[in-house]
């Protein structure tokens, strides 16, 4: 199956527009997750009303491109229609408020306009066609309530359900009081939703003015009003005479046209020629469907500048003050935790015994061993669930694997409370600036009360826990890895080998002479070896003591967990501190 051009850029285009939405989805799930910034409850809602927006131009990606006429009482938007449609009495027109009532859709196929009947409902919309239509292949033109109709109740409702339904805006404007400021800030909020074409500004009734006027004065004039008003350039401006296009304009004989500058033509090109094409169709939709994404970035990257600074600058001190709070609450931790160091000896040996050879290499492992049983015996006169701790001393015997856990859930919770008072104690201290800067950022007041901020006993007891025992890890392998040295287990081993060397020598040499030796010999042998060993053990226990006592152990590791307090972003952070990085990098780019 062969697919054409048309067909692969719609595909192209579909695409695209589903990437569209889900970065509306993003960022509105993004928001969700800072529920105290008090902007991000506007913004959600916008989301809420953009996403269905790009799905509506998703779902009639295949029908006409739908070009509204808006205007106020009076500016003529009506007469345009008629012109562009040639049919004098297409759309009512006349001075009463509302001219128009209802939507009227001018199109070649009634069935073009069925979308706008769903939506709209039937009775209020009005089909119209003419031989003029028979040109519309891409393009259907609506006509709309006026934006200061007198029956809000009903048409306001219904103008903007016809300009979410519609792909270009035409502006039209009263040259004699082009800049009404009621029907400019009417418009404001829906003109960021279209860009390019598909924003067509007109000023209707131009033969009114002097032309002089309206090209050096007016026009420059209004372009300045707009462009500011709407926050935007505007692409396209045509002044245009819309009544002179009627088959019976119906001239007042004393207020006939004062000349003939008038740019209907180019925007009936526009209409009938630019738009009527399927190319242009797609164009217009997929850039409708970005100007949407674009906006709602634009309305949250805008609220972000205006608090960007203070939230920062929060951060930064929320950043600070944890990292005192966690510097505190570890020095708690470890001061509280003596009982604790009683496993570093254990944990030590393990990694020697896995390093060392040799005869002072069984004494080590040995040792290891005897140090277990030792710590599952003291475990026994701890604070506590007797039960508990004589089962971790059984398990310890009975599992040298798990020893390691067993050890560490010793005195767990010995230094919690300490620690978790030392904490809250020093975020008490801080908080209440932080959170005064915070309101100032547009965050909710409850930011004030501190149980919202402070992570829970558990999780700050588990990030202690692993701060220390990572340290503790890493500064223990380093010492057992520097007191496994090649050199030192041939040092310490040598003195034993030798003897053993020479014991087995002897033995060997009268063994064969048949000259055997006397059990003395052999029992002063085994003494000097045993001797030897637990000597050689002995001084290697001292240096052991020396160079990796748990005092000095716990020291280093301690002072690589204070270096790694004051590098880390803290890993306990409070809910605020969350949504305040949450609110800096929102997916807006």
């Amino acid at each position: 199956m062969t697919i054409s051009n048309r067909q692969a850029e719609s595909i192209r285009a579909l695409g695209r527009i589903e990437g569209y939405k889900n970065d509306v989805r993003m960022l509105e799930a993004a928001i969700e997750q800072a529920p105290m910034w008090k902007p991000g409850a506007a913004l959600k809602k916008q989301c809420d009303q953009v996403l269905p927006m790009i799905i509506d131009l998703e779902e009639r990606f295949e029908r006409k491109l739908v070009v509204a006429i808006i205007g106020p009482c009076g500016s003529g938007k009506s007469t345009l229609l008629n012109a562009l449609a040639e049919v004098d009495g297409l759309s009512e027109t006349g001075n009463l408020r509302p001219t128009t009532r209802n939507i009227v859709a001018f199109c070649r196929e009634k069935s073009d306009a069925g979308h706008l009947n769903r939506q709209l409902g039937m009775e209020n919309v009005e089909t119209r066609s003419s031989h003029g239509a028979a040109s519309l292949e891409y393009v259907m033109l609506i006509d709309t309530p006026d934006t200061d109709s007198n029956e809000q109740e009903k048409q306001i409702p219904m103008v903007h359900k016809a300009i979410a339904l519609s792909d270009v805006l035409i502006c039209v404007f009263d040259s004699e009081n082009p800049k009404r400021r009621d029907h400019v800030d009417f418009l404001a909020s829906y003109v960021r939703f279209f860009s390019g074409d598909s924003l067509v500004v007109v000023i209707n009734k131009c033969d009114r003015q002097d032309e002089n006027e309206l090209k050096e004065k007016i026009m420059p004039e209004f372009l300045g009003f707009i462009n500011n008003a709407w926050e935007r350039p505007i692409q396209s401006v045509l002044c245009v005479s819309a009544r002179r296009h009627l088959h019976d304009p119906g001239w007042d004989p004393t207020a006939r046209p004062l000349h003939d500058f008038d740019q209907f033509k180019e925007l009936r090109q526009m209409i009938f020629g630019t738009f009527n094409r399927q190319g242009f169709v797609i164009d217009r939709r997929l850039e409708n469907a970005e100007s949407l994404r674009d906006f709602i970035f634009e309305e949250t990257r805008v609220e972000i500048e205006k608090d960007l600074g203070k939230l920062v600058a929060a951060k930064e001190n929320i950043q600070a003050a944890e990292t005192k709070a966690v510097k505190d609450a570890l020095f708690a931790f470890k001061n509280n935790n003596s009982r604790r160091l009683l496993g570093v000896n254990v944990f030590l040996y393990q990694k020697l015994a896995n390093r060392w050879l040799g005869p002072v290499g069984w004494l080590i492992a040995i040792w290891a061993r005897i140090l277990i049983f030792g710590t599952g015996i003291v475990a026994m006169f701890r604070f506590g669930n007797p039960l508990r701790q004589l089962a971790g001393m059984v398990s310890s015997l009975r599992h040298f694997k798990e020893s390691r856990s067993a050890l560490a859930e010793t005195g767990k919770s010995e230094g919690v409370d300490a620690a978790m008072r030392d904490y809250r104690l020093s975020i008490l201290k801080e908080w209440p600036d932080i959170a005064e800067s915070l309101v100032k950022a547009r965050f909710d007041r409850s930011v004030r009360r501190i149980k919202n901020v402070l992570p829970e006993s558990d999780s700050l007891n588990g990030d202690l826990n692993n701060i220390w025992r990572d340290s503790l890890d890493n500064t223990i392998e380093k010492s057992s890895e520097i007191l496994s040295g090649f050199m030192l287990q041939i040092v310490f081993n040598l003195p034993v080998i030798g003897i053993l060397g020479h014991v087995g020598w002897v033995t060997a040499q009268n063994y064969f002479t048949g000259n055997y030796l006397s059990s003395d010999f052999f029992l002063h042998a085994f003494l000097t070896i045993g001797i030897t060993m637990f000597l050689s053990f002995f001084i290697f226990q001292v240096c052991v003591r020396l160079a990796a006592g748990s005092d000095r152990i716990t020291r280093k590791a301690f002072e690589k967990v204070k270096h790694h307090v004051e590098q880390f972003q803290p890993i306990s952070m409070n809910p605020v501190s969350r949504q305040i990085d949450t609110v800096l990098n929102l997916p807006v780019t």
